[in-house]
């Protein structure tokens, strides 16, 4: 009996030391994991600050007459996304810690946070063309802005990269009974049906060089707010993301006519 007991003690030992490095393998996979997460969510905001730079220089150079409301919009731009660096960091100190520094949900307005994020990416020369079609009137919804700003902006930038210089990208408003629908569609190369229900998930990307965590952040932000997204594609003819999110039960705002054409607002 000595023998067998001391032979499962060394067995019981051997797995302790086994599960140990198990953990600490999975602890080091985490982090990095997160730090790629960290970087794609970084880079986001760094776009729009670069176009706005170069489209600031563009100017300056052109000797535009009205430089001086370039510069004043520009660096309007530039401090919002500065702003919005701040923001992210609050998100994933959040994602870390669930519950922590939300929040209440607000009345928010979704057709100007869409038209904040598109003056950032129609100031580029990218070659891409970005429309929006919002409905007049639309009820304000039940979010957090600077979340929602986050969640257009994280679509728009992964619709930029799937057209790779060419195509366009449109952003449509519209209610849905007691909901808000925002679709943000592109005519890019589309994604396979395979993997369509993969998106979403942490770790995973149709591009070699993303990291894919971007949308696992936008589904946590919006249903959060009691909202969901899906996606629609159909391989070489584009792709179409599907955000709906509760309308804001006190009404809707003043009515107020805007033009709904390719040509924005």
């Amino acid at each position: 009996f000595g023998q067998l007991f001391a032979s499962f003690n060394r067995m019981v030992r051997r797995l302790r030391r086994a599960r140990t490095q198990e953990l600490r393998t999975a602890r080091v996979l985490a982090w990095g994991e997160m730090a790629r997460q960290i970087a794609h969510e970084i880079k986001n905001p760094l776009t729009p600050i670069k176009l706005s730079v170069q489209h600031l220089r563009r100017a300056y150079r052109d000797r535009r007459a009205d430089f001086g409301d370039i510069l004043d919009d520009s660096v309007t731009q530039i401090l919002n996304e500065i702003d919005r660096l701040t923001e992210i960091a609050r998100a994933f100190s959040r994602y870390g810690a669930p519950g922590a520094e939300v929040g209440p949900i607000e009345r928010v307005d979704a057709s100007a946070v869409a038209r904040e994020a598109l003056t950032l990416y129609r100031s580029s020369d990218s070659g891409i063309e970005f429309r929006s079609s919002i409905e007049p009137g639309l009820p304000f919804v039940r979010a957090r802005s600077g979340e929602l700003k986050e969640v257009i902006l994280n679509l728009l930038e992964n619709a930029r990269d799937a057209l790779e210089g060419q195509g366009t990208v449109e952003v449509q408003l519209y209610t849905v009974g007691d909901s808000v629908a925002l679709d943000v569609v592109d005519d890019g190369p589309g994604i396979p049906e395979a993997l369509q229900q993969r998106i979403f998930d942490p770790h995973f990307s149709t591009r070699s060089s993303g990291t894919g965590l971007g949308l696992a952040i936008v589904r946590r932000i919006v249903e959060s707010w009691g909202g969901t997204i899906t996606v629609e594609s159909t391989p070489g003819e584009g792709t179409v993301m599907h955000v709906r999110m509760l309308a804001a039960d006190d009404g809707r705002p003043p009515l107020r006519l805007h033009r709904v054409d390719g040509d924005g607002d």
